[in-house]
């Protein structure tokens, strides 16, 4: 019974308390249960070999719970494809159930990776892992209609020259994509995604003093006005501050003002 709950199509045969004070469960096939190809998903009963695979399932209480699962490898007559079997609850070829990685998911939102890492003993490679597949499917999606205004940016990924860039609707705000680079390659990406159509929309693109964005913008969106958005560098003036020139403070470059004044 308790394996028809939680894990469709097995039941648990056994469990045993490991040394280390986790609790392993070993699953064996319900009879009862036909297999479905992991390809087409049709139903199938020729079974080419078994093997064995831990998984991890999400804790019971203070303890960790590991599963011994047999996963079959089937011949399908439907796609013809020897494919291993699709279970409800496990992807095909992972090793935490779907049930752990809705836990992890809802923690990261509220809990640095590290401190997830610690609560449930896995690895921090695999809580980003598994952030970046919830990310990806929350957002990942580009939805950029309506868009007429662009604010374009770059930020350091980490020391050294290592950038990334941020294009976001400047009317909302709302970030439409990110990528890593700031080169012309690098957010070519962006206007592919928008199309041709997209970029005619295009009236406005705030930016910095960055040739590539400006150069890309002008390319893909010839309606566009480039606004530059720009401050005098107080690092090349410190020599001037030292002479009693007053205080340096940033000003906006002519280009941003209106008539260029």
């Amino acid at each position: 019974m308790l394996g028809m709950v939680f894990w469709e199509g097995h039941v648990v045969n056994s469990s045993e308390e490991q040394a280390d004070g986790t609790l392993l469960l070993s699953l064996s096939e319900d009879p009862s249960h036909r297999p479905r190809c992991g390809r087409c998903g049709s139903d199938c009963v020729l079974v080419h070999e078994r093997r064995r695979r831990r998984v991890r399932d999400r804790d019971w209480f203070d303890r960790r719970v590991w599963l011994d699962v047999p996963i079959r490898r089937l011949d399908c007559y439907q796609c013809g494809a020897r494919a291993a079997e699709r279970l409800s609850w496990l992807d095909a070829g992972e090793r935490i159930t779907h049930r752990l990685r809705a836990w992890v998911e809802a923690l990261v939102q509220i809990l640095p990776i590290a401190h997830v890492a610690e609560l449930t003993g896995l690895h921090w490679h695999t809580i980003k892992r598994i952030d970046h597949r919830r990310l990806q499917t929350q957002y990942g999606a580009f939805e950029a209609r309506g868009v007429r205004r662009l604010v374009m940016d770059e930020f350091a990924l980490h020391k050294g020259h290592r950038y990334a860039t941020v294009i976001m609707d400047a009317q909302c705000m709302r970030v439409l994509w990110v990528g890593e680079g700031n080169s012309r390659e690098a957010i070519r990406p962006f206007f592919e995604l928008l199309g041709k159509e997209g970029c005619q929309h295009i009236e406005a693109v705030a930016m910095d003093m960055n040739t590539a964005f400006d150069l890309e913008v002008r390319a893909h969106c010839p309606n566009a006005e480039v606004v530059l958005i720009c401050f005098t560098s107080s690092r090349a003036l410190v020599g001037k501050s030292s002479t009693g020139c007053g205080s340096i403070r940033p000003t906006p470059c002519a280009a941003s003002r209106p008539n260029g004044r």
